[in-house]
């Protein structure tokens, strides 16, 4: 029995490192890509060229600095310099709502547009993708809110990131932790998968998710890695879906429709409670983001059905399968 355990654990082991192999080999580009950037100060002009688009969400135009910040660093990033704006810029509860549910769409885009990359799907589909969808979502608030006149109070901020702009030491080694930390979450997430899987209750979770991923043209070959996604985050559902599109298991319209949805909504336990510790209205960040996002993929599944399998392998084409 023992013996089992320890051949079970090792074969983990090996498959978790492959998982971990493949997601890191896109991650630690990007994040490098993104430390550049930052040291040479770019964040700064294409927050005020998008400072505009931001009223259309009844944001002031400052607030595009948050964004910006967040979509090409990580959402920690883009709350802090939004926890650092609300005094200054009496922003009130409604517009850090917004603000917030924007960044709960549009963030993380380097690191994340290229996890999705390596899947198959195109960058230029799905940055376009995100971006608007992140505005879309951020007008239909403020929209909400100002028509309602809901929400108009001060929001408390009960929590703070760690400062941006860290020196190298510090960069690197948190790094590093993020990478131990993703492959002991992966490592758990697959010894657990295996377990279900042997008792039977990953085909009964697929049931279940059926009647919601259908509409979206999700199917039962990427179901699990898409619940996987949209608790944990795209770093490890998008990690897993590298690895299967890699096998030729998943279909590309499916490959499609699970990215694009864990790209838009994604690790709702703890994106929620970052962003609820802001202020920002809960039934906004949680079911208000899962519905929209419900509803986008509809739309686009509604879209893509009018499309020729050609056109959808220009927009995901997976990574030839291994052997």
């Amino acid at each position: 029995m023992l013996k089992l355990a320890i051949h079970w654990f090792w074969a983990l082991l090996r498959k978790t490192a492959g998982v971990c192999l493949d997601l890191f080999k896109v991650m630690v580009p990007a994040l490098i890509a993104v430390k550049i950037l930052e040291v040479a100060g770019i964040f700064g002009p294409i927050a005020d060229a998008i400072s505009p688009v931001m009223e259309l969400a009844g944001l002031p135009g400052e607030a595009g600095l948050a964004w910006v910040t967040g979509m090409l660093s990580n959402m920690y990033g883009g709350l802090t310099l939004t926890a650092g704006m609300i005094h200054p810029l009496h922003l009130n509860t409604a517009q850090v709502t917004t603000l917030g549910c924007m960044l709960l769409i549009s963030h993380s885009l380097p690191v994340e547009i290229t996890v999705a990359a390596r899947a198959g799907v195109k960058p230029w589909f799905l940055v376009p993708f995100r971006l608007i969808t992140g505005l879309i979502f951020g007008i239909i608030l403020g929209q909400i809110f100002k028509a309602t006149g809901t929400l108009q109070g001060t929001p408390s901020v009960i929590w703070s990131a760690a400062e941006q702009g860290a020196g190298l030491f510090e960069w690197i080694l948190g790094t590093l932790r993020s990478m131990a930390t993703i492959f002991i979450v992966i490592l758990a997430v697959l010894g657990l998968m295996d377990i279900l899987d042997r008792l039977g209750i990953m085909t009964l979770l697929k049931n279940m998710f059926r009647p919601v991923f259908t509409p979206m043209g999700i199917g039962d070959e990427a179901s699990t890695i898409t619940v996987i996604g949209l608790v944990l985050g795209i770093s490890y559902g998008g990690g897993m879906i590298i690895r299967e599109a890699g096998r030729g298991i998943i279909p590309p319209r499916q490959i499609l429709a699970s990215v694009s949805f864990m790209s838009i909504c994604h690790a709702v336990i703890e994106d929620t409670f970052l962003v609820g510790s802001l202020g920002v209205w809960a039934v906004a960040a949680l079911p208000g983001r899962i519905l929209y996002s419900w509803i986008t993929m509809f739309l686009l599944l509604l879209v893509s059905r009018r499309i020729s399998d050609e056109t959808i392998r220009k927009l995901c084409n997976p990574p030839e399968q291994k052997t």
